[in-house]
């Protein structure tokens, strides 16, 4: 039976409520409710976004900041639960993912997309060739730091929906044994008919952007080239110079393909590729979802073999080395699926946020499992036994 959970189930009575831009003003009336939810006790506090076309980033993380800000006593931060009645835009969709449970009501609509000049640059002046430079860089910069805050978010949800679909991915798997598919394969397989058209396509960036680490990789085996570390600049020198090589063999069969027409633009964008890429190989939260999945990814005699191995050092590198393979390119395309967000204007439903692991619910929606369910669920009560009479006993 469920047993329901404070941690999981929205309270409207420890509640705030955002309704409209995000905005100073917006701010102004949720700070003095914040502080005073704060002060009662450190139970869950709920999120409610009614109907939000976005706004201030700095705004919403003023609000998140006090939300999970601790007292004089050091208490820990009290836990989000966010919910999406209607609509959810831009900043207010970036709230909504960074509840520790975060909820949608059904036919909600969420949009996500990259930073807009005005949010970075309140008085642009006019564009020169420089300032236009300049902007673009900070623009890509800032879409990066947001699409690996998004990361940090999401990534327990994404492996939820990972995990929960290991059954019919062994299915798939089994079912051509002589060349199986691989877990990436399967899942994306899985994922794509249960999204929108519009969130199919956000996929269908995803998978191109991951697309392009592989030959990249491959190819000029960038991953041994830049294992250790070194200086910063020598280490990019070596990167651009392997991106380079790359792009014009790639591009030999196009006579007319020059790096002032347009190739340079993709030498940019490789080399950002490049570093996301090595940036979540060597990620530590890689190696925890590799820990995580272990008991999902392996077979009882190799974790058995890996729980013989005398010391934790050689247990740990034994699990990476049988579970990584597997699951690197499934945390690579997460990544990519991040930054996939980020651009252009990306409209989803709330069946689509939760399938791309946006959100942990969907209000209603039984046949989307969750992990409310694993930790709300509990062993019904045995019924008491049958009492027998004094006379019976004689």
């Amino acid at each position: 039976m469920l047993v329901p959970s404070n941690l999981y189930r929205p309270d409207p009575n420890r509640a705030i409520h955002i309704d409209g831009q995000l905005d100073d003003k917006l701010l102004s009336r949720l700070s003095p409710q914040i502080l005073k939810l704060l002060a009662q006790n450190r139970k869950p506090i709920t999120v409610y976004i009614l109907d939000s076309p976005g706004g201030s980033t700095a705004t919403a993380r003023g609000i998140l900041s006090m939300l999970r800000a601790s007292d004089q006593d050091a208490s820990p931060a009290c836990r989000l639960i966010t919910v999406v009645t209607s609509k959810a835009q831009s900043a207010a969709a970036d709230l909504l993912s960074s509840g520790d449970y975060a909820i949608a009501y059904p036919g909600c609509s969420l949009l996500y997309h990259g930073v807009r000049t005005p949010g970075l640059i309140p008085a642009l002046q006019p564009l020169t060739a420089e300032r236009t430079s300049l902007l673009a860089h900070l623009l890509r910069l800032t879409n990066d730091a947001y699409a690996m805050e998004l990361v940090k978010r999401a990534e327990g949800r994404f492996m939820f929906r990972f995990i929960m679909m290991r059954p019919e991915m062994r299915k798939i798997q089994d079912a051509n044994p002589k060349k199986p598919k691989s877990d990436l394969e399967c899942f994306i397989e899985l994922t794509s008919p249960k999204l929108s058209e519009s969130a199919r396509k956000i996929f269908k960036k995803a998978q191109e952007r991951y697309a392009r680490y592989e030959p990249l990789l491959a190819e000029f085996t960038i991953k041994s080239k830049f294992g250790k570390r070194g200086k910063i600049a020598r280490e990019e020198a070596r990167q651009i110079k392997a991106i380079v090589d790359f792009e014009v063999a790639d591009n030999k069969a196009n006579p007319s393909w020059t790096f002032k027409d347009g190739g340079l633009s993709r030498l940019v964008e490789d080399f950002f590729l490049v570093a996301e890429y090595l940036e979540s190989q060597q990620n530590e939260r890689l190696k925890l979802w590799c820990k995580t999945l272990s008991r999902f990814a392996l077979s009882k005699n190799e974790l058995d073999e890996i729980e013989r191995i005398p010391d934790e050092k050689g247990k740990n590198e034994a699990l990476l080395a049988k579970v990584q393979p597997p699951v690197q390119p499934v945390w690579s395309f997460f990544v990519a699926l991040c930054h996939a967000l980020q651009e252009d204007e990306n409209e989803l439903s709330s069946t689509d946020a939760y399938w791309l692991g946006l959100i942990d619910e969907v209000i209603g929606e039984g046949g989307l499992a969750t992990s409310r369910w694993f930790e709300e669920w509990q062993p019904d009560p045995q019924p008491p036994a049958p009492q027998v009479s004094q006379s019976a006993e004689a």
